[in-house]
């Protein structure tokens, strides 16, 4: 089953960051940060909304890694096996496009 979004919708894929729990030098188990934010990478993209009967193209594009917050889009699961959990958003869900890996929020409203 493929999905393919349509307007200004965009399916994601989510990105886990391998962080779990950790274990400090003195043996304190730290559990894993709740971030507000997910990233995920782009993995199909509308052709866009329309306004006053012009397509306004997506400002973000296939394979791009973005960042959003928890709680927004549509999570989905196919039944094929291997496939991981989609989410379905629309474009106005997107905060960001990450150009470089390393980055920290350092203030926020949730």
């Amino acid at each position: 089953m493929k999905l393919v979004p349509l307007y200004n919708k965009l399916i994601v894929e989510l990105i886990k960051d391998g962080s779990g729990e950790s274990v400090t030098p003195s043996g304190i188990i730290l559990t894993e940060k709740q971030d507000p934010y997910y990233k995920g990478k782009v993995t199909a993209v509308g052709k866009g909304h329309y306004q006053n009967g012009i397509r306004i193209p997506m400002d973000v594009e296939e394979g791009q890694t973005i960042l959003f917050l928890k709680n927004c889009g549509m999570a989905v699961e196919l039944d094929s096996v291997g496939n991981a959990t989609k989410i379905v958003m629309t474009d106005n869900d997107v905060y960001a496009v990450l150009e470089e890996e390393s980055f920290s929020v350092v203030a926020g409203c949730e």
